[in-house]
């Protein structure tokens, strides 16, 4: 059941009402340094969807975080639970695809997801990178790995001052009806709470801190 982790950035997500609602989020996990959010927003199927936010603030520059989303040695690092991160280039130079696959425990058939990521600057010096399910050549479907569709979200960036960003992490998913929510709820935010921990120790440490 712990390996459920990949529900937290990928698992079967409707995309059509993502960031559209206005309803407040609610607070489920906080440390000194992470805050996690969450609510149910309507989608375009009649149920609701899940709509998961994270904010922490880092001490590095905006290039730090876009160096971390490419580097693919460090990608199991501080993806819970993925067995294989890679990355592949995209016609726009500020475009890039990442493959992630998730180890599932037996009988479940492992996991795996192809992300299309658009880094884009706003104002304020603050930037976006936003990501959806694509299909790539490159990444072809496996035997026995199931392919997680349907996926889209963002971080935001933005600059505090002093060498500070506050990043916020935003992704939208449906419910799985296999798994009952006092189930899933705790390992959802458990895996996506240490997901972001080690995210931040990796931005932090000495060769991204100063990129």
């Amino acid at each position: 059941m712990q390996h459920l982790s990949v529900l937290v950035i990928s698992s079967m997500m409707f995309v059509r009402s993502l960031f559209v609602d206005t309803s407040e989020f609610k607070l489920v996990k906080q440390d000194n340094a992470i805050a996690l959010y969450e609510r149910w927003i309507p989608g375009a199927g009649g149920e609701n969807v899940r709509e998961i936010k994270t904010i922490f603030q880092v001490k590095c520059a905006i290039p730090a975080v876009i160096g971390l989303f490419k580097d693919q040695a460090r990608g199991r690092e501080w993806n819970t639970n993925a067995s294989d991160y890679r990355i592949a280039t995209a016609p726009d130079p500020h475009h890039w695809i990442t493959y992630i696959k998730y180890d599932i425990p037996w009988p479940v058939d492992d996991q795996d997801c192809c992300l299309l990521y658009r880094y884009q600057e706003m104002t304020g010096d603050a930037a976006e990178v936003a990501f959806e399910s694509i299909t790539d050549h490159r990444f072809p479907l496996y035997n026995k790995t199931t392919r997680i569709t349907g996926t889209r979200g963002k971080w935001i960036m933005a600059p505090l001052g002093n060498g500070q960003l506050q990043i916020t992490y935003m992704v939208t998913t449906d419910r799985s009806k296999k798994i009952p929510r006092w189930v899933s709820d705790p390992i959802i935010h458990d895996n996506l709470f240490r997901t972001m921990t080690k995210f931040k120790s990796l931005l932090e440490n000495k060769t991204y801190a100063r990129q």
